[in-house]
This record gives C-alpha cells, sequence and structure tokens, in this order.
C-alpha cells in the first residue's frame, strides 16, 4: 500500500562533531596556539523508534486480543503482530501487503519505512524527514481502516523475486475532507509490486498502480 495515496485521492540528520578550530592563520602569525571550541559529539540523537513513540498511534491497548485489521480472519496476535514485532521477516507478497495495511490502520509509520524497498519512489535516505512527513500527512488520519480485500498473490514468469497482488482498501471518512463527507465509504484500488532482497531475505514493497472509485477518476491512474 502506497503512502502517498491519501494526498492523491482527496501521502537524522547526523549530529558531527562540532569542534570549531578559530583562525588558526591569523593565530599562528601571532605565535599563538589555535583556539579550539567546542565540546565532543554534542547530545545523543534519538534513535527512530525513539522519535516515533513520540507520535500518536492508533494501537488499542488489547491489540494482541483484538481482530486484525488486514481481514485475515485471525487474531492481531496470530497474524501481522509478528511482522511488526520484527519476529519474522514478510515471507511473501502477501504477508507484506497485510502487515502495511495494519500498519497504515493503526498507524505505525517506521514499520511502513521498513518494508519500503529502495526501488520505490516513496523511498527516501533520510529516514527522520521520512518518518516526519508520514507521520504528518502520511497516515490517512482523515479515514476509519474498514477492510482490506487482497487478490491472489503472483509471481513473475522472468523473476522469481518480483510479485504482484490487486487489492482494494475500504476506507471510511471520519471527517469533512477533500470532496467527501464524513461517514462517506470510498474503495482504493492498487496493483502493488514487491521485491524480494536482502540477507536473510525479506519481501518489501517496491511501488504500485492506484485507482479509485471516486466519480470520475475509476480509470485514472492517481500516482502517476
Amino acid at each position: 500500500m502506497r503512502q502517498s495515496t491519501i494526498s492523491v485521492v482527496f501521502t537524522f540528520y547526523l549530529c558531527f562533531l562540532g569542534i570549531n578550530v578559530v583562525d588558526s592563520l591569523a593565530a599562528g602569525k601571532k605565535g599563538k596556539k589555535a583556539s579550539v571550541v567546542g565540546k565532543g559529539f554534542g547530545p545523543k540523537q534519538p534513535s527512530l523508534q525513539e522519535i516515533v513513540d513520540k507520535f500518536p498511534n492508533r494501537i488499542p491497548a488489547n491489540a494482541e486480543e483484538c481482530d486484525c485489521p488486514c481481514s485475515s480472519g485471525k487474531k492481531y496476535a496470530d497474524c501481522c503482530s509478528i511482522f511488526h514485532r520484527k519476529e519474522k521477516l514478510p515471507g511473501s507478497p502477501m504477508d507484506v501487503l497485510r502487515s502495511r495495511y495494519t500498519a497504515f490502520a493503526w498507524r505505525m509509520p517506521l514499520y511502513v519505512i521498513d518494508t519500503t524497498h529502495p526501488v520505490c519512489n516513496d523511498f527516501r535516505k533520510d529516514k527522520v524527514s521520512w518518518l516526519k512527513d508520514l507521520n504528518r500527512d502520511g497516515m490517512f488520519d482523515s479515514y476509519d481502516f474498514i477492510s482490506l480485500e487482497p487478490g491472489p498473490q503472483e509471481l513473475s514468469e522472468e523473476n522469481s523475486k518480483e510479485g504482484f497482488i490487486e487489492f482494494k482498501a475500504h476506507l471510511r471518512a471520519n471527517s469533512n475532507l477533500g470532496g467527501h463527507v464524513q461517514g462517506q465509504e470510498i474503495v482504493v484500488r492498487e496493483k502493488s509490486r514487491f521485491l524480494c532482497s536482502g540477507d536473510p531475505p525479506s519481501w518489501l514493497y517496491a511501488g504500485g498502480i492506484v485507482t479509485s472509485d471516486v466519480k470520475g477518476l475509476e480509470d485514472v491512474v492517481l500516482n502517476n
């Protein structure tokens, strides 16, 4: 599922050593040693997890006992939770699709980043900025996630490490926004591409073609 769909249809810095050498040439002319200003590396920068821990989320207090949002018919503890807790890597395109849908539904932006392949247009090297942008406007906050309808996963005939799934995501507007009134249901359709890479190998989201059932946009590719 593509992170920028919401904006279309209705989307560390590292701290370097802070030492200043003050006008060493001028100091040398005066027979003085160059002055060094600064106190080491500075404050420790927060990890991505520490950053995301400050973001709001939609994870229920009893999440493990809840039905998984991905419409698998399983409890979350027996479904997407194992991927979100990193107990297991996605072993198929379907694993990626379902676990990313749940990550969007329950607002887990770091998992969305972790399961995005570098070839995807959404991918960014600056993960801090990416994480903050997702938190600001990429987590579908104006919609409730109703259900996921995945089609069969298909592996490429030319490349067994490339797969595709067509799916429908049913959403419901929880506010009046972008031509949608509160309570209105919409369907987002996407043909997603997935690639398997890494050591150990894991399937990742590599992009997709997004359409919608919005009147007048049914046959329009929304993420060109």
